[in-house]
């Protein structure tokens, strides 16, 4: 709701409860109406207020504007304090709308929102009682059969017989008690069927409306002024028992998502161990495949060349020569591979020299910005790192690009690390096991990566870290050599 509308909201609510309190000055059938001035309306605005409150903090929840409904409802009902007739007897009709709102509340809670069926049917059901169960009696019943009799005589009388009359009231209060009985049977069923969270939330609710229920019930039967007014408390302090339904809600939805984020943490630790399993057993088959095999026929041929040193000079040469070249390509490898395991120059020289030379190596043109002068934490510079490494490997097996572009920024405690290129996108984070993996690298550091990769219109990947700059120079180990 926007600040325009709660203030007309607010000076609505205040008009009408200078309206309760004008009627009750000027009527001449209401007892204790000092007290009905000062808390009838107090009550209507409680519901107003607390509904604009929740309204404002959870605008998805239709529980906010019932409320405000409500407070509106209750205002409507003090026409049943006028003296003439006319208002006097409409107030015995729609005066009951407020029940209906109020049974509406308590059905529709925390959403606001009824489902189909059941639900349904018993608010609609409230809403038929609450308002038209009161006409019977008005057919037969004149001020003293309705237990006012300084009030004045309702329209719709017919004629005067306290038997109808009578009758007309017990098949009200028949109707009032089957509604309690099935309304509490539903409730009690839906909060047996909820978690422990959700009862939080919903146990001040369904305690404070079946209890005003009851009192309301209790006092139509004809239970006297002391079940009135218990019944006039009991709707004061309703808004407060939503209310803090509402913040219970609040918490609940907080430790859901709290629960949410852990079980995220356990699968990334799962898969940051796999990782961790699948990329040592990489290494140990290029270690095996490459330069070790390398190694191996270094040592072959210099036992070659050592058995040959005297009978054929020449042929011993040749073979040093075949080792010193399978030395220098063993060399080369194991450095390739020093660089997949931590690059030397990101060690020495910072990111944004590690990014230059990871894009020299790109097989499309990439251009690389950087605001950056100066070192940031390891951690941060690897998962950078790694984030441009594999993006660009990407784009080299699957976007199909002719340019891409790598920018770093660093603006209020973050670094955000964003590679763009001009592919042909439809890139799935949840599919590749390598963004998965440096989704997981980056939470482990408290940062978030996202993906846009609209089909046939490139891919974005954009990574946020939460990092200070270093207050000291970064004394780090040198590299594999």
């Amino acid at each position: 709701m926007t600040a325009p509308r709660m203030w007309a909201v607010a000076v609505a609510a205040l008009v009408c409860g200078a309206g309760v309190v004008a009627l009750l000055a000027a009527s001449d059938h209401q007892g204790a109406k000092t007290v009905w001035a000062v808390f009838g309306p107090v009550v209507g605005w409680n519901f107003i207020g607390v509904g604009l409150y929740a309204w404002r903090r959870r605008p998805e929840s239709r529980t906010g504007a019932l409320m405000v409904l409500l407070g509106f409802t209750w205002f409507l009902s003090a026409l049943g304090f006028a003296n003439a007739r006319l208002p006097y007897s409409i107030a015995f009709v729609i005066g009951g709308l407020w029940g209906g709102v109020f049974l509406h509340l308590i059905m529709a809670f925390p959403s606001g929102r009824l489902g189909p069926g059941r639900d349904r049917a018993l608010v609609t059901a409230g809403y038929l009682i609450f308002t038209l169960a009161s006409i019977p009696e008005m057919l037969f019943a004149g001020p003293h059969e309705l237990g006012c009799d300084r009030c004045p005589t309702n329209v719709l009388l017919i004629r005067r017989d306290p038997d109808l009359a009578n009758l007309a009231i017990g098949f009200q209060v028949t109707l009032y008690v089957a509604l309690f009985v099935i309304v509490l049977v539903r409730l009690v069923m839906r909060w047996r069927r909820t978690g422990q969270l959700e009862r939080l939330q919903l146990t001040p609710v369904y305690v404070f409306g079946l209890l005003t229920f009851l009192l309301a019930t209790a006092s139509l039967a004809g239970a006297g002024d002391v079940a009135g007014w218990a019944t006039f408390a009991a709707t004061a302090l309703l808004p407060f028992a939503f209310l803090g339904g509402l913040l219970r809600s609040h918490v609940a939805r907080l430790d859901a998502d709290l629960r949410a984020r852990v079980v995220e943490l356990r699968a990334s630790r799962a898969r940051l161990v796999e990782a961790g399993d699948t990329e040592r057993r990489r290494l140990e088959r290029n270690l095996h495949d490459g330069a070790q095999a390398r190694l191996v026929g270094v040592a072959l041929l210099l036992g070659h060349a050592r058995r040959r040193v005297e009978a054929d000079p020449e042929e011993t040469a040749t073979l040093l020569d075949r080792a010193m070249v399978e030395l220098k390509a063993s060399l080369a490898e194991l450095r390739e591979l020093a660089r997949g395991i931590h690059p030397a120059v990101l060690t020495e020289r910072g990111l944004e020299p590690a990014l230059h030379a990871l894009a020299s190596r790109a097989p499309v043109p990439v251009a690389v910005e950087s605001d950056g002068e100066h070192r940031l934490p390891a951690p941060v510079e690897v998962a950078a790192y790694f984030v441009v490494a594999e993006a660009l490997a990407n784009v080299a097996k699957y976007a199909q690009a002719t340019e891409a572009t790598v920018a770093v920024r660093r603006t209020n405690g973050c670094v955000t690390v964003e590679v763009t290129d001009d592919g042909i996108g439809g890139a799935d984070a949840a599919q590749g096991s390598g963004l998965r993996g440096l989704g997981d690298r980056v939470a482990a550091l408290d940062g978030t990566l996202s993906l846009d990769s609209p089909p046939g219109h490139g891919t974005r990947l954009h990574v946020e870290i939460p990092c200070e700059p270093l207050a000291q120079p970064d004394l780090r180990a040198g590299p594999i050599r």
